[in-house]
């Protein structure tokens, strides 16, 4: 049996949901705070009321320890947001501790939806919490009694008691000294509060019932009386207290009401207002109800293309081009809405970044600028997330490997602050993203003797071209570092990313240049689910290109005279004055059949390159499903085949989808042909 009962378990999915949209607006605050050295008074208010709302929602599912470490933190900020508005220059141990709560409420929010969840204290954030927040009232007395020098030594005899009683509140807190020899002192103190009550929302007083605290008398004439009190008439009351029959000395110890409460009150209902405005515009939908949604629209595809399959074969051309048109493009609006849904920016993915390259920079000591252009550009939910670890692991190896420490920066000329440029770019269906640093570079000779040491090298490294060198980085297990830390010298980084890319159908590109660093770019699909696709027959077999690839077509009998086959068995065409490679599918993969006259010329550009496939016949363009490479294929199907997902066709015909760039690069290194089916 788990932690939460039945009621709470009903519950969980929204609280989890809610607390983790909670935690990325706290990160994405603190990061703005901690980039800019201040909080502002609406950053405040914001962390505020995070903490306000995880403390309520997590103490009515039992969660005591996160609620209680939520309440700390609201504490703090509720001192800040009533005496001060603003926090310019805020310690790091501040944002160290605010980081460190995030982590530990969203580990807690991982293990939530296991039946073995329990929760973990967190004794040492409350206590770091506390300390704080003693730290910073103690630091506001010290300031305010240099500011009164005559009563701080007295002021210093009674922190204790000040806390205690106002802790927490607003008003003004004022010290009232009576005469000397004046008797029956707790009387006097009282008729001066029965002087100001009119004229104050709220009165308290140390020592506490003065008209009854005879035994405090002693006290009063020595220490005098503390006096907290709320008006609006300030000035008024402070006039009447020191006018006062027998009173010495009244000396201001702290003036909380540097703002009106109410307004701040006012403006956090109407900020509360404004958002809930927005949010109703929107509705919070499971991300796997929509993946159910997507698969049932992609049936609904596949079985339109059965059905346009069957009307054909069986003469039905008026259905065809009626009733089954008609509710074939209402299939495809229903896929375009479905795909629209799970779109998602992908300047989303900056606040997660931005967290991981703070923790890295401050275990690295280095001083590095995080820039991000993503503009408006949307992506398919799934690959937003795919991309997620992929660009983590970037982001990990341009601070460790790429940017040098502020010293050798400043000795090498560079600016001692790094810089690391995160953009977002899309063309017609795909993604492009890239992170760019500015600094080392990659040292070729280290990847060469990393490389020997390893014994991976398939030929003499003098004979290594530059993109060769770079493509030796993605082999498993390869690195250039000597020590392990947290975060490099496994060898499992840029090995992670590629087998990211391979998994979504993307690709990633390196560039580098010693000593003024590097950019890597990955591409992928802006979504997994549907394709618009070339498709095309050769032999007996099926397969499809995205259509954003093709840049045209030609008649295979009329360039006849424009092939030319090189040593290797790889043949070239001139196509405008250039010869590009024209890859015939029954050489490469060994099909049964030859290339006939009749045959069509596909023309393909991908990233500057640009090459020809042969093709018997063509189908019409579609949207169509692509589903991922089964596991029974095995991990390195589509690294040695260019095959990099699976179709059906209307007549139940398996088609396969050709990643273009990869099959392009396997006919150059192979020699125009595979080994084997």
């Amino acid at each position: 049996m788990g932690y939460f009962d039945s009621d709470e378990k009903e519950m969980l999915e929204v609280y989890m949901l809610e607390t983790r949209q909670l935690l990325e607006q706290l990160d994405g605050l603190l990061l703005e705070a901690e980039k800019n050295h201040i909080f502002t008074e609406s950053e405040i208010h914001a962390v505020f009321r995070i903490m306000h709302t995880i403390k309520g929602s997590s103490a009515m599912m039992r969660l005591s320890d996160l609620s209680r470490t939520a309440h700390k933190l609201e504490d703090l900020f509720a001192y800040y947001r009533e005496t001060y508005g603003v926090i310019k220059d805020p310690e790091p141990e501040l944002f160290d501790l605010l980081f460190t709560a995030s982590d530990y409420i969203a580990k807690e929010l991982e293990e939530m939806s296991l039946e073995s969840y329990q929760p973990h204290p967190a004794g040492d954030i409350e206590d770091r919490a506390e300390a704080y927040l003693r730290r910073a009232k103690q630091e506001d007395r010290e300031k305010q009694m240099e500011e009164t020098p005559e009563t701080s030594g007295e002021a210093a005899e009674e922190p204790e008691r000040i806390s205690e009683k106002f802790d927490g509140k607003s008003g003004v807190i004022v010290r009232i000294k009576l005469e000397e020899g004046c008797r029956l002192e707790h009387i006097r103190a009282f008729m001066l509060v029965r002087q100001i009550e009119s004229r104050c929302s709220c009165v308290e007083s140390i020592p506490e019932h003065l008209d009854k605290a005879q035994s405090e008398a002693e006290y009063i004439s020595k220490h005098g009386v503390l006096l907290r009190f709320e008006s609006q008439e300030k000035k008024t009351v402070l006039d009447i207290l020191r006018r006062g029959l027998f009173v010495a000395s009244c000396d201001v110890v702290e003036d909380r009401t540097l703002r009106p409460v109410a307004s701040v009150e006012q403006k956090i209902t109407d900020e509360n207002e404004t958002e809930e405005k927005k949010e109703a515009e929107f509705l919070n939908v499971r991300t796997d109800r929509l993946d159910v949604l997507q698969n049932l629209a992609g049936e609904m595809m596949i079985q339109m293309l059965t059905l346009d399959s069957a009307l054909h074969k069986a003469g039905q051309e008026e259905i065809r081009e009626g009733i089954a048109y008609q509710l074939n493009r209402l299939v495809g609006d229903v896929e375009k809405t479905v795909m629209k849904m799970r779109m998602v920016p992908v300047n989303s993915l900056v606040p997660k970044l931005r967290r991981i390259f703070r923790d890295i920079c401050r275990v690295q000591k280095k001083d590095v600028e995080f820039i991000a252009n993503c503009g408006d550009i949307e992506a398919d939910k799934s690959v937003v997330e795919y991309v997620f670890d992929a660009l983590m692991h970037i982001i990990r190896n341009a601070v460790d490997h790429g940017i040098e420490t502020p010293e050798e920066r400043a000795a090498s000329g560079k600016d001692k602050v790094g810089k690391i440029i995160f953009t977002a770019e899309s063309t017609v269906g795909e993604l492009i993203l890239s992170i760019q640093d500015d600094g080392r570079g990659i040292n070729a000779e280290k990847i060469k003797a990393s490389a020997m040491k390893k014994g991976i090298l398939e030929k003499p490294e003098n004979e290594y071209d530059t993109q060769e060198l770079w493509e030796l980085l993605l082999s498993p297990g390869f690195t250039t570092k000597e020590n392990v830390t947290d975060y490099s010298g496994r060898g499992v980084g840029l090995d992670v990313v590629n087998n990211i890319m391979a998994e979504a159908g993307g690709h990633l590109y390196i560039d580098s240049e010693t000593g003024k660093g590097s950019k890597f770019t990955v591409m992928l699909p802006l979504t997994l689910s549907t394709i618009e696709c070339v498709r095309f027959q050769v032999g007996e077999y099926t397969f499809s290109l995205p259509a954003r690839y093709v840049s045209g077509f030609m008649e295979y009998r009329e360039r006849t005279g424009r092939i030319q086959e090189i040593s290797g068995g790889t043949s070239y065409i001139m196509v405008s004055d250039n010869m590009i490679p024209l890859i015939d599918l029954y050489h490469f993969y060994n099909l049964k059949g030859a290339t006939e006259d009749t045959a069509i010329i596909i023309c393909l550009r991908k990233n500057e390159k640009e090459f020809c496939i042969v093709a018997d016949s063509m189908y019409e363009q579609k949207r169509i499903v692509v589903k991922p490479l089964p596991p029974l294929f095995g991990t390195g199907f589509r690294r040695f085949t260019g095959i990099c997902g699976l179709s059906m066709m209307g007549d139940g015909t398996i088609c396969s989808a050709l990643d273009a760039e990869l099959l392009l690069s396997l006919y150059e290194s192979e020699g125009g042909h595979r080994n084997g089916r």
